[in-house]
């Protein structure tokens, strides 16, 4: 358990820092904000307080339950995706935070208010919040980690085996004889 808790204490210190900070502004714009309304009434950047029961960009509008399966089986699969990695770095470890603390902020939502607060409003985009903001730049991270750092590592070789005369296979020593057929090639060959 211990030894769990350090090598993934990044991870672990990203998703509950973005997770807290994803509950707490929700709450706050739920106590500060009425529904269906703005702070400041116009601009370009406002806290538009929304509910939310659909998933991203408003499809499965009224899904709930749907959602909810969706969110813990992505959930299983950042999990699987993690412990399948044979040595995650540091980038990886914080995507894996980012994703991990996003899914789990807007499943708290669906599970206990039954649609996701939604309130950061800028410009002409969607209306999305901290936990979706994260799951955002956890895929970023994730897709510059897995396309800069991961491909292109050199391979190791693989062994050669080695003969009883500690040759590697194939390989005849220096002293030996040629073979037969090699020595009468080699008489038929022009001078």
């Amino acid at each position: 358990m211990w030894g769990f808790l350090s090598r993934n204490r990044s991870l672990i210190a990203v998703a509950l820092t973005a997770f807290v900070l994803d509950q707490l502004t929700k709450a706050i714009i739920v106590a500060q904000v009425p529904r269906g309304t703005s702070w400041p009434d116009s601009g370009f950047f406002r806290f538009t307080h929304i509910g939310n029961t659909g998933s991203a960009f408003g499809l499965f509008d009224g899904q709930n339950s749907f959602l909810i399966l969706g969110a813990v089986a992505g959930l299983a699969v950042l999990v699987f995706f993690y412990r399948s990695h044979p040595n995650p770095g540091l980038l990886i470890k914080i995507s894996m935070g980012l994703m991990i603390a996003g899914a789990l902020g807007n499943l708290t939502d669906r599970v206990f208010r039954d649609h996701v607060v939604d309130f950061v409003d800028v410009g002409p985009f969607w209306i999305f919040n901290i936990a979706d903001a994260s799951i955002s730049v956890g895929l970023t991270v994730l897709a510059v980690s897995v396309l800069l750092f991961d491909q292109g590592a050199p391979t190791p070789e693989p062994a050669l085996e080695q003969d009883s005369e500690n040759q590697p296979a194939g390989i005849e020593p220096d002293d030996a004889e040629p073979p037969a057929d090699a020595e009468a090639s080699h008489d038929n060959q022009p001078s």
